[in-house]
Parts: structure tokens; sequence; C-alpha cells
């Protein structure tokens, strides 16, 4: 019956709600544990963030199914919630769009704190290698020595001063 594939849709995706929301309370989280330097932290919410990635691809497998059964039984190929909506009877249609909606807002919020994330790690990276490469003087890569560098009259040029070091601790 199209009423048991509805409702079966509508369990599937609240249930990719509740994944999406914890995958974007752990991605939180997690920033928030790499700014403060709580590796422990990171490491414990890297875990669950795993574990929570595949709960999300079986879900979203799940809701994959259930929309193809939706879309079969009235003779669409397509999975999608917008080529689906016109099958539904329009209080369940009502009641699916708001959690379509909802699901859609979640994945936004999660790409933007997944990019913010990403910047904060590229900026601790940066510093980092700013860090040594201060450490290191002229050296351009570990293992390599520096070019001699000579005067106009010929000689060997005394070596530059040492730089100032910057060293980023909660890295």
């Amino acid at each position: 019956m199209s009423a048991d594939l509805v409702a079966e849709l509508g369990q599937a995706l609240d249930e990719a709600i509740a994944v999406q929301t914890r995958l974007l309370a752990l991605t939180n989280m997690q920033r928030d544990a790499v700014a403060a330097g709580r590796a422990a932290d990171v490491d414990r919410m890297a875990r669950e963030l795993e574990v929570t990635v595949m709960r999300a691809a079986a879900v979203e497998d799940r809701r994959q199914r259930a929309a193809a059964e939706l879309g079969d039984r009235h003779d669409m190929a397509a999975t999608r919630w917008s080529t689906l909506r016109d099958a539904v009877p329009p209080a369940e249609r009502l009641a699916l769009d708001a959690k379509v909606e909802r699901l859609e807002g979640l994945i936004r919020d999660l790409e933007m704190a997944n990019a913010i994330a990403g910047q904060l790690i590229r900026r601790q990276l940066d510093l980092v290698d700013f860090s040594m490469r201060t450490l290191l003087g002229d050296v351009a890569a570990a293992g390599t020595t520096p070019l001699t560098r000579y005067t106009a009259r010929g000689r060997v040029a005394a070596p530059p001063p040492a730089r100032p070091v910057l060293l980023n601790l909660t890295a």
C-alpha cells in the first residue's frame, strides 16, 4: 500500500535528520577541540564521526529504497522528492516537505561547518609550517644545506643574523 511506503519514507527522513543533527554537533565540537588543542577529544570525536557517517550512509540507503519503492508504485523512475511529492497525498506531502526542508538545511549547515573546520585546520598547519621555517632559517626543506653566500669581493659572507622564532604551541 502506498501509505505504508509514505510512512516508511517519513521514518527514514526522521532518522536522516537525527543522524545529520548528530554529525553537525560532532563537527562543531571537534572544531572547538581542535581550536583548544585538546588532542584526545579530537581523536574521540573523529571515531564518533566515523561511526555516525557510516550510520548516515545506511540511513540514506534506507531512504533511497523507500523512495524507489514509492516511485515504482507510481510508475516513476526517480527517487528525488521533487519528483515524488506529487504522488503523495496532500496531508502527507506537507509533513514530508517539512522533513525534506529540515534535512536540506542540516546538510547546508554541515557543509558550512566542514568548510570552517577545514579553514581552521589549514590555518593551524600554516602556522606550524611557518614556525618550522623560522626555526630552519633560509633552508627551503629539511635535509638540504643552505647555499654558500659570497660578498662582492668574492669572500664567504657571514651568516645572516638569527631570525625570530614563532612557536604555535596550540597546534
